[in-house]
Protein backbone atom coordinates (compact mmCIF):
# COMPACT_ATOMS: atom_id res chain seq x y z
CA UNK A 1 0.00 0.00 0.00
CA UNK A 2 1.30 3.45 -0.88
CA UNK A 3 2.10 5.78 1.99
CA UNK A 4 0.88 9.34 2.28
CA UNK A 5 2.71 12.09 0.39
CA UNK A 6 4.69 13.42 3.42
CA UNK A 7 5.58 9.89 4.55
CA UNK A 8 6.76 8.94 1.07
CA UNK A 9 8.99 12.02 0.80
CA UNK A 10 10.45 11.36 4.24
CA UNK A 11 11.09 7.73 3.30
CA UNK A 12 12.87 8.86 0.15
CA UNK A 13 15.01 11.33 2.10
CA UNK A 14 16.01 8.67 4.63
CA UNK A 15 16.77 6.08 1.94
CA UNK A 16 18.95 8.39 -0.16
CA UNK A 17 20.68 9.79 2.91
CA UNK A 18 21.59 6.35 4.30
CA UNK A 19 22.38 4.47 1.10
CA UNK A 20 26.07 3.47 0.97
CA UNK A 21 26.10 4.16 -2.79
CA UNK A 22 23.74 5.66 -5.32
CA UNK A 23 20.24 4.20 -5.73
CA UNK A 24 18.68 3.55 -9.11
CA UNK A 25 15.02 4.20 -9.80
CA UNK A 26 14.35 0.47 -9.75
CA UNK A 27 15.93 0.18 -6.28
CA UNK A 28 13.97 3.17 -5.02
CA UNK A 29 10.74 1.70 -6.32
CA UNK A 30 11.39 -1.65 -4.63
CA UNK A 31 12.83 -0.44 -1.31
CA UNK A 32 11.19 2.88 -0.50
CA UNK A 33 7.71 2.62 1.01
CA UNK A 34 5.15 4.60 -0.96
CA UNK A 35 6.37 3.84 -4.49
CA UNK A 36 4.91 0.36 -4.93
CA UNK A 37 2.67 1.42 -7.79
CA UNK A 38 1.91 -0.88 -10.73
CA UNK A 39 1.80 1.98 -13.23
CA UNK A 40 5.29 2.92 -14.48
CA UNK A 41 4.14 6.37 -15.56
CA UNK A 42 2.60 7.06 -12.15
CA UNK A 43 5.83 6.06 -10.41
CA UNK A 44 7.86 8.33 -12.68
CA UNK A 45 5.57 11.28 -11.95
CA UNK A 46 5.66 10.71 -8.19
CA UNK A 47 9.41 10.25 -8.04
CA UNK A 48 10.19 13.30 -10.17
CA UNK A 49 7.80 15.45 -8.15
CA UNK A 50 9.20 14.26 -4.83
CA UNK A 51 12.79 14.69 -6.01
CA UNK A 52 12.17 18.26 -7.10
CA UNK A 53 10.39 19.04 -3.83
CA UNK A 54 13.38 17.86 -1.81
CA UNK A 55 15.70 19.95 -3.95
CA UNK A 56 13.46 23.00 -3.49
CA UNK A 57 13.92 22.82 0.29
CA UNK A 58 17.69 22.55 0.03
CA UNK A 59 18.37 18.81 -0.11
CA UNK A 60 21.33 18.32 -2.51
CA UNK A 61 20.28 15.29 -4.59
CA UNK A 62 23.09 14.26 -6.93
CA UNK A 63 22.54 12.38 -10.22
CA UNK A 64 25.27 9.87 -11.09
CA UNK A 65 25.60 7.91 -14.35
CA UNK A 66 27.50 4.70 -14.83
CA UNK A 67 30.81 5.28 -16.62
CA UNK A 68 30.11 2.47 -19.06
CA UNK A 69 26.32 2.43 -19.32
CA UNK A 70 25.18 6.05 -19.43
CA UNK A 71 21.54 5.06 -19.27
CA UNK A 72 22.20 3.52 -15.82
CA UNK A 73 21.26 6.50 -13.63
CA UNK A 74 21.45 6.60 -9.84
CA UNK A 75 20.66 9.12 -7.12
CA UNK A 76 22.20 9.98 -3.78
CA UNK A 77 22.35 12.87 -1.31
CA UNK A 78 25.58 14.83 -1.07
CA UNK A 79 26.03 14.41 2.69
CA UNK A 80 28.99 16.80 2.82
CA UNK A 81 26.82 19.59 1.46
CA UNK A 82 23.82 18.55 3.57
CA UNK A 83 25.59 18.02 6.90
CA UNK A 84 24.65 20.21 9.83
CA UNK A 85 27.16 22.25 11.80
CA UNK A 86 25.68 21.48 15.18
CA UNK A 87 27.40 23.08 18.17
CA UNK A 88 25.87 22.31 21.55
CA UNK A 89 26.48 24.29 24.70
CA UNK A 90 27.24 22.38 27.93
CA UNK A 91 23.72 23.18 29.12
CA UNK A 92 22.15 21.79 25.94
CA UNK A 93 24.27 18.64 26.10
CA UNK A 94 23.20 18.15 29.71
CA UNK A 95 19.54 18.56 28.79
CA UNK A 96 19.80 15.99 26.00
CA UNK A 97 21.60 13.55 28.26
CA UNK A 98 18.97 13.94 30.94
CA UNK A 99 16.17 13.51 28.38
CA UNK A 100 17.80 10.25 27.30
CA UNK A 101 17.69 9.02 30.89
CA UNK A 102 14.08 10.11 31.44
CA UNK A 103 12.57 8.05 28.64
CA UNK A 104 13.34 4.62 30.03
CA UNK A 105 9.85 3.13 29.58
CA UNK A 106 8.18 1.91 26.42
CA UNK A 107 7.09 3.18 23.97
CA UNK A 108 9.63 6.02 24.16
CA UNK A 109 12.81 4.16 25.09
CA UNK A 110 13.79 3.13 21.56
CA UNK A 111 12.82 6.49 20.04
CA UNK A 112 14.91 8.35 22.63
CA UNK A 113 17.92 6.17 21.99
CA UNK A 114 17.64 6.62 18.22
CA UNK A 115 17.39 10.39 18.62
CA UNK A 116 20.44 10.56 20.86
CA UNK A 117 22.40 8.34 18.46
CA UNK A 118 21.68 10.72 15.59
CA UNK A 119 22.82 13.74 17.61
CA UNK A 120 25.91 11.89 18.82
CA UNK A 121 26.92 11.32 15.21
CA UNK A 122 27.10 15.11 14.82
CA UNK A 123 28.47 16.05 18.24
CA UNK A 124 30.32 13.33 20.14
CA UNK A 125 30.41 15.50 23.28
CA UNK A 126 27.08 13.96 24.21
CA UNK A 127 28.88 10.77 25.24
CA UNK A 128 30.81 12.57 27.96
CA UNK A 129 27.77 14.31 29.42
CA UNK A 130 26.56 11.90 32.08
CA UNK A 131 23.76 13.61 34.00
CA UNK A 132 24.27 13.97 37.76
CA UNK A 133 20.74 12.68 38.41
CA UNK A 134 18.45 10.15 36.80
CA UNK A 135 14.74 10.79 36.29
CA UNK A 136 12.15 8.16 35.55
CA UNK A 137 8.68 8.95 34.27
CA UNK A 138 5.91 6.58 33.37
CA UNK A 139 4.47 6.92 29.87
CA UNK A 140 1.12 8.77 30.00
CA UNK A 141 -0.34 6.86 27.06
CA UNK A 142 -2.97 8.17 24.67
CA UNK A 143 -3.94 11.04 26.98
CA UNK A 144 -0.68 12.83 26.18
CA UNK A 145 -1.16 12.46 22.41
CA UNK A 146 -4.70 13.85 22.56
CA UNK A 147 -3.63 16.84 24.65
CA UNK A 148 -0.64 17.60 22.42
CA UNK A 149 -2.95 17.60 19.39
CA UNK A 150 -5.33 20.00 21.14
CA UNK A 151 -2.47 22.31 22.16
CA UNK A 152 -1.21 22.42 18.58
CA UNK A 153 -4.71 23.23 17.29
CA UNK A 154 -5.44 25.72 20.10
CA UNK A 155 -8.66 23.80 20.80
CA UNK A 156 -10.37 23.38 24.19
CA UNK A 157 -10.66 19.93 25.75
CA UNK A 158 -13.09 18.19 28.10
CA UNK A 159 -12.23 15.39 30.50
CA UNK A 160 -13.31 13.85 33.79
CA UNK A 161 -10.89 14.73 36.56
CA UNK A 162 -10.46 13.86 40.23
CA UNK A 163 -8.41 16.35 42.25
CA UNK A 164 -6.75 15.72 45.57
CA UNK A 165 -9.21 18.00 47.39
CA UNK A 166 -12.08 18.18 44.89
CA UNK A 167 -14.76 15.72 43.76
CA UNK A 168 -14.71 13.94 40.41
CA UNK A 169 -16.31 16.10 37.73
CA UNK A 170 -15.98 17.16 34.12
CA UNK A 171 -13.57 19.97 33.30
CA UNK A 172 -13.29 22.15 30.23
CA UNK A 173 -9.79 23.51 29.78
CA UNK A 174 -7.74 25.61 27.40
CA UNK A 175 -4.58 23.44 27.21
CA UNK A 176 -1.31 25.37 27.21
CA UNK A 177 1.62 23.12 28.05
CA UNK A 178 2.58 19.61 29.13
CA UNK A 179 5.29 19.43 31.79
CA UNK A 180 7.01 16.70 33.79
CA UNK A 181 7.10 17.28 37.53
CA UNK A 182 7.52 15.11 40.60
CA UNK A 183 7.72 11.85 38.60
CA UNK A 184 4.46 12.62 36.81
CA UNK A 185 3.00 14.45 33.81
CA UNK A 186 0.87 17.57 34.17
CA UNK A 187 -1.33 19.67 31.90
CA UNK A 188 -1.04 23.42 32.43
CA UNK A 189 -3.91 25.53 31.19
CA UNK A 190 -6.90 27.74 31.94
CA UNK A 191 -9.96 26.25 33.59
CA UNK A 192 -12.85 27.62 31.51
CA UNK A 193 -15.29 27.55 34.45
CA UNK A 194 -13.15 29.46 36.94
CA UNK A 195 -11.12 31.45 34.43
CA UNK A 196 -7.95 30.61 36.35
CA UNK A 197 -4.76 28.77 35.51
CA UNK A 198 -4.66 25.22 36.77
CA UNK A 199 -2.44 22.15 36.89
CA UNK A 200 -3.99 18.77 36.06
CA UNK A 201 -2.11 15.54 36.67
CA UNK A 202 -2.61 13.29 33.66
CA UNK A 203 -2.88 10.15 35.78
CA UNK A 204 -6.02 11.60 37.42
CA UNK A 205 -7.83 12.03 34.10
CA UNK A 206 -10.41 9.27 33.59
CA UNK A 207 -12.10 8.17 30.39
CA UNK A 208 -9.90 9.94 27.88
CA UNK A 209 -9.85 13.46 26.46
CA UNK A 210 -12.41 14.94 24.05
CA UNK A 211 -11.73 18.06 22.00
CA UNK A 212 -14.33 20.81 22.29
CA UNK A 213 -15.08 23.68 19.94
CA UNK A 214 -13.17 25.11 17.02
CA UNK A 215 -9.45 25.37 16.37
CA UNK A 216 -7.69 28.64 17.16
CA UNK A 217 -10.04 29.34 20.06
CA UNK A 218 -7.35 30.85 22.32
CA UNK A 219 -3.77 32.06 22.49
CA UNK A 220 -1.16 30.56 24.80
CA UNK A 221 0.46 33.19 27.05
CA UNK A 222 4.16 33.82 26.57
CA UNK A 223 4.64 33.00 30.27
CA UNK A 224 2.66 30.21 31.83
CA UNK A 225 2.65 28.29 35.08
CA UNK A 226 5.93 26.99 36.42
CA UNK A 227 8.06 29.04 34.06
CA UNK A 228 11.56 28.25 35.38
CA UNK A 229 12.65 31.84 34.86
CA UNK A 230 9.64 33.21 36.71
CA UNK A 231 7.04 35.66 35.42
CA UNK A 232 7.57 39.43 35.39
CA UNK A 233 4.63 41.30 36.91
CA UNK A 234 3.72 44.98 36.89
CA UNK A 235 1.10 46.21 39.34
CA UNK A 236 -0.26 49.39 40.91
CA UNK A 237 -0.19 49.37 44.71
CA UNK A 238 -1.97 51.83 46.97
CA UNK A 239 0.47 53.81 49.11
CA UNK A 240 1.02 52.30 52.52
CA UNK A 241 -0.44 48.92 51.50
CA UNK A 242 0.86 45.45 50.51
CA UNK A 243 4.21 45.72 52.30
CA UNK A 244 4.93 42.03 51.65
CA UNK A 245 4.73 42.60 47.88
CA UNK A 246 6.75 45.81 48.00
CA UNK A 247 9.59 44.02 49.79
CA UNK A 248 9.98 41.57 46.88
CA UNK A 249 10.12 44.05 44.02
CA UNK A 250 11.08 47.49 42.79
CA UNK A 251 8.78 50.39 43.64
CA UNK A 252 8.54 53.73 41.86
CA UNK A 253 6.01 56.50 42.39
CA UNK A 254 3.07 56.43 39.97
CA UNK A 255 0.74 59.17 41.24
CA UNK A 256 -0.37 60.77 44.50
CA UNK A 257 -2.20 57.65 45.68
CA UNK A 258 -0.38 54.70 44.08
CA UNK A 259 3.06 53.29 43.37
CA UNK A 260 4.21 51.18 40.44
CA UNK A 261 5.54 47.80 41.53
CA UNK A 262 7.67 45.51 39.37
CA UNK A 263 8.61 42.01 40.56
CA UNK A 264 9.25 38.47 39.32
CA UNK A 265 7.08 35.71 40.73
CA UNK A 266 7.93 31.99 40.55
CA UNK A 267 4.34 30.74 40.87
CA UNK A 268 1.55 32.75 39.19
CA UNK A 269 -1.18 30.73 40.89
CA UNK A 270 0.01 31.50 44.41
CA UNK A 271 0.71 35.10 43.44
CA UNK A 272 -2.84 35.47 42.08
CA UNK A 273 -4.29 34.21 45.34
CA UNK A 274 -2.09 36.56 47.33
CA UNK A 275 -2.97 39.61 45.22
CA UNK A 276 -6.70 38.87 45.36
CA UNK A 277 -6.46 39.05 49.13
CA UNK A 278 -5.44 42.72 48.91
CA UNK A 279 -8.63 43.61 47.06
CA UNK A 280 -8.60 47.04 45.41
CA UNK A 281 -5.26 47.95 47.02
CA UNK A 282 -3.35 46.04 44.31
CA UNK A 283 -4.18 46.13 40.59
CA UNK A 284 -2.20 43.88 38.25
CA UNK A 285 -1.43 45.60 34.95
CA UNK A 286 0.51 42.80 33.25
CA UNK A 287 0.81 40.05 32.25
CA UNK A 288 -2.78 39.72 31.12
CA UNK A 289 -3.26 36.09 32.19
CA UNK A 290 -2.42 36.91 35.83
CA UNK A 291 -4.60 40.03 35.69
CA UNK A 292 -7.57 37.96 34.45
CA UNK A 293 -6.91 35.28 37.07
CA UNK A 294 -7.12 37.87 39.86
CA UNK A 295 -10.28 39.41 38.39
CA UNK A 296 -11.91 35.97 38.23
CA UNK A 297 -11.12 35.33 41.91
CA UNK A 298 -12.54 38.69 42.97
CA UNK A 299 -15.72 38.12 40.98
CA UNK A 300 -16.27 34.75 42.62
CA UNK A 301 -15.73 36.31 46.03
CA UNK A 302 -18.43 38.89 45.24
CA UNK A 303 -20.81 36.16 44.05
CA UNK A 304 -20.30 34.17 47.26
CA UNK A 305 -20.86 37.28 49.38
CA UNK A 306 -24.10 38.11 47.55
CA UNK A 307 -25.46 34.56 47.72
Amino acid sequence: MDGSHPERILNLLIALGNAPTRMTKQQIRRRVAGYSHDDDAAFERMFERDKELLRSIGVPIVVERDAVHEDDVGYRIDLDAYSMDLVLSPEEIGALSLAREVHTSAPWRDAARRGVTKVRAIDSALDAAAPPVTLELTAPGETLDALCDAIAARRRVRFTYTGLSSPTREREVEPWRIVAQRRGWYLLGRDCESGEQRRFRLSRIAGGVQESGASGAFEIPAHTLDDPAGVDVVALVRKGRAASLRARGTVTEYDADRDLLRLTVPDPIEFGREVAGFGADVVVLEPEHIRQSVIARLRRAVEVADA
